[in-house]
């Protein structure tokens, strides 16, 4: 897996340059057409456009027989390894001038991820992890917390979006859970695996949302599962993804989230 980490690593630092190049407090972006409603709607940029064309010319000269699942454009082939991947994960709050945005790449190996990339370039944190070699930040250990409890805890979801109703925010409410949101669950889930927040409940079915992330939270001890906490694959649409710091506390936030999922 060394061969297909290097690479990721390095593709993660060129989107990242990319992403400063046109990071600002006035950047041009339009509005996807294959948006369902206005309230839908969802930026896309140039740095977005930008970097889907360097994840794919990178990947088809390396192995062009793999297939590649982005945010903005797939090519699925006839193979077991699947390279799924956001270029900007975050891009409201890239386009707003919020440095909570972030690169991720995932490689993905018959609906399993097993090595994950994500690049915040505004701190300059590269994160990764390879199945069963544990996670760092900039080669460094990082682990997720030991939280257990519901009370006081900090959980990211990126407002009420994919939910049923709104019972899970109330619940929280009542168990003193405090609700942050990012505008990038993958920026939430990077946290969750350096141990700064417990858990992020995401109740969308991106698979460039979740396949790195689910990789990295995992191998620096936590938790990670469908919103019923059941396994899924990630080369194809999901069936919204949870991460939470311990096995225990991610039953008590499957439980908190159930009558709204």
């Amino acid at each position: 897996m060394q061969e297909y980490l290097d690479i990721a690593k390095e593709i993660a630092l060129e989107a990242g340059v990319i992403m400063t190049e046109y990071f600002g407090m006035d950047v041009e972006y339009t509005l996807k057409e294959d948006s369902q409603s206005a309230s839908n709607q969802s930026p896309v940029t140039v740095a977005d456009e930008r970097i889907q064309q360097l994840v794919v010319a990178r990947l088809e000269a390396a192995y062009p027989e793999h297939s590649l699942y982005g945010e903005e454009g797939k090519r699925m082939k006839e193979s077991e390894f699947v390279w799924v991947f956001d270029p900007i994960d975050g891009t409201a709050a890239f386009v707003r001038g919020v440095p909570t945005n972030v690169f991720s790449l995932a490689l993905v190996k018959k609906g399993t991820p097993v090595v994950g990339v994500v690049y915040d370039p505004h701190m300059k944190r590269l994160y990764h992890a390879v199945h069963g070699e544990g996670a760092f930040m900039n080669d460094l250990p990082i682990h997720t917390a030991a939280r257990t409890e519901l009370d006081g805890s900090y959980i990211e979801t990126d407002g009420h979006k994919g939910f049923k109703n709104l019972n899970f925010f109330e619940q929280a409410r009542q168990e003193r859970v405090r609700l942050l949101s990012y505008s990038s669950t993958v920026y939430a889930h990077m946290m969750v695996a350096a141990g700064q927040l417990d858990g992020v409940v995401f109740p969308l079915s991106n698979p460039w949302d979740c396949a790195a992330a689910k990789v990295i939270v995992e191998e620096a001890g936590g938790v990670t599962s469908d919103l019923h906490g059941e396994p899924q694959r990630y080369d194809g649409d999901t069936k919204g993804f949870v991460s939470a710091a311990t096995s225990e506390f991610h039953k008590k936030l499957l439980a908190l989230i159930a009558p709204s999922v």
